[in-house]
């Protein structure tokens, strides 16, 4: 389900509702074509009303069973739980896919295009393949552990933007119409340090042409060191958590390893100087019935013997004027 544990994303159902969240993705994406939509509307209106009923059930299944956390138990744990941000969007989902069939007229569920439009709310249902959020967990220590290289690259490559475009901008407004602003230059120049090239706006000069083309060596570089720090962040941080993951495998063998030399050691009869504490416990913890004794009254009863056996003592050192 979508409590949050430790199995919680390797459950079985899961991998039927991611399934079932890209299948839905995929024929809200067909919709929008004419031909597949005329054709095949009565299929759309099946898989809405199967999608409806699958999370519907999946949701209430969930916040039924958020009462197996003690933070979740009672309406009102159930009621905290179903405030939760995937919760939020399962619940929009729902509403909207219901929506949609509301509105439809003769099992067209694309009646109105404000309804339509509706349907791409199940976008978000991608988000719940990650419910413990350990993409945006992994990404932000990325950033944050890189974070002065990322500013420094652009920091840099934001000034050759503006340099650039101003310097471009100079030289072409008076012979170019496509420069008529700086605005327009500024745009030019984010496409053109970006890579994105889209053409629409050339310098026609063969100043502004060599500056562009200089400051486009300069520029790109930097534009594109961010890109080249990420990637080798994700690389050391997957490489740092195989790591961790090597080593808890590692440390449990070896804390039994140490244990049992040690217990070994200590059980050596021939080294009369070494008491080992685990039977000095058996023999002081021998009471009576002591699984048939309900935990709490446990404390109870190791109170009283031990305040007995003080009084047994305290009586039996009298004092020199009693005695005479």
């Amino acid at each position: 389900m979508a409590v949050s544990s430790k199995h919680t994303n390797t459950a079985p159902q899961k991998p039927f509702t991611d399934i079932t969240d890209a299948i839905s993705i995929c024929f809200s994406i067909f919709a929008t074509i004419k031909e597949f939509k005329n054709s095949s509307e009565s299929a759309l209106y099946i898989l809405e009303i199967v999608t409806i009923v699958v999370f519907g059930v999946e949701y209430i299944i969930r916040i039924w069973a958020a009462g197996c956390c003690c933070r979740y138990r009672g309406w009102r744990g159930r009621l905290k739980f179903a405030r939760k941000p995937f919760c939020v969007i399962d619940i929009m989902v729902l509403i909207a896919s219901v929506s949609v069939l509301a509105a439809g007229s003769q099992g067209n569920v694309f009646a109105t295009s404000a309804i339509r439009s509706l349907r791409f709310l199940q976008i978000l249902r991608m988000l719940r393949m990650d419910r413990r959020g350990g993409t945006w967990k992994l990404l932000g220590s990325v950033v944050y552990a890189h974070s002065k290289e990322l500013i420094t690259a652009w920091y840099i490559g934001f000034l050759c933007l503006i340099l650039a475009s101003f310097l471009v901008y100079s030289v072409e407004k008076e012979s170019n119409e496509e420069f008529e602003t700086y605005a327009d230059a500024l745009w030019w120049g984010l496409i053109t340090l970006t890579t994105i090239g889209y053409g629409d706006k050339v310098p026609k000069t063969w100043n502004g042409r060599l500056l562009a083309a200089t400051f486009s060596m300069i520029g790109v570089a930097f534009f594109a060191l961010p890109a080249g720090i990420l990637g080798s962040g994700f690389a050391l941080k997957v490489q740092e958590q195989h790591r961790q993951k090597h080593f808890e495998k590692r440390r449990n063998p070896a804390a039994g390893l140490i244990q049992g030399a040690w217990r070994f050691y200590a059980t050596n009869l021939s080294r009369t100087d070494l008491l080992y504490t685990w039977d000095f416990y058996e023999q002081t913890v021998a009471i009576p019935m002591y699984r048939l004794i309900p935990p709490l009254n446990q404390l109870d009863l190791l109170r009283n013997l031990k305040g007995k056996s003080f009084r047994k003592e305290s009586q039996t050192e009298t004092s020199p004027r009693s005695v005479i």
